[in-house]
């Protein structure tokens, strides 16, 4: 298997282009709301690091909600898993940090203020899962820290290699099988953060159409990888 190089990402010139996208129109709800977090999902083998808040451009958009069952009621302690630590997709300007997240306060997938940094949702599975999808999501653009590397990320195809490194330094990688931007509206988010099935990649993201009134991103893109061989 081969090991996906890392690269410096070029810088982006995005004065004249913020202006055009109306930055900030991914917001904390990019995700949209999850399925509760399952008591019994696995835990990160270390204490994530503390992710500050973001501050509030005009109006947001949002992640999907993710389905979370809520892992503060007693339960099992859960298995520990390996999370992941860095994202690099090859072929496109695509290498970042990836940071666990978990459920914001209105139900919907946490993201990371920065977006140079993705968010890995710690209440799915992490890497080598044997079965279930990991899920990884970022800001497209922020008012405060300008695009982001996965603005890019609708650009990808199938057949693209994916590298996800954990904390043991040891990079998996995925084969890109989809690549799909959906309304946000029609988004089956019940079908993405699954324990079971077979194992895959979700990395999602805003896209789309911008609404200039809302100032959201009226879709979302959504990217399936399975683990290569």
């Amino acid at each position: 298997m081969s090991r996906i190089p890392t690269r410096p990402r070029a810088l982006l010139v995005v004065g004249a282009i913020a202006v055009g996208l109306g930055l900030g129109g991914c917001s904390a709800q990019a995700v949209g709301v999850v399925p509760a977090p399952d008591a019994s999902a696995p835990l990160p083998t270390s204490t994530p690091a503390a992710i500050p808040s973001s501050t509030p451009g005009p109006s947001a958009a949002a992640v999907p909600d993710v389905p979370v069952a809520d892992a503060r009621l007693g339960a099992t302690p859960a298995p520990v898993v390996l999370a992941p630590t860095r994202l690099v997709v090859d072929g496109l300007p695509i290498d970042m940090p990836v940071q666990p997240v978990g459920v914001a306060d209105d139900g919907t997938m946490e993201l990371v203020p920065d977006t140079d940094v993705a968010g890995w949702y710690r209440y799915g599975r992490g890497l080598d899962a044997a079965e279930g999808t990991t899920v990884i999501a970022a800001h497209v653009d922020s008012l405060t820290y300008g695009l982001g590397p996965f603005a890019e990320l609708k650009k990808a195809q199938p057949g693209q290699h994916i590298g996800l490194t954990g904390e043991d330094g040891v990079q998996r990688v995925y084969t890109v099988d989809t690549v799909e931007t959906t309304e946000k509206t029609t988004v089956d988010l019940s079908s993405v953060f699954v324990q079971d099935g077979a194992a895959r990649l979700v990395l999602i993201t805003c896209g789309g159409d911008f609404d200039y009134d809302t100032r959201h991103y009226l879709s979302n893109v959504v990217v399936t990888a399975t683990p290569s061989p």
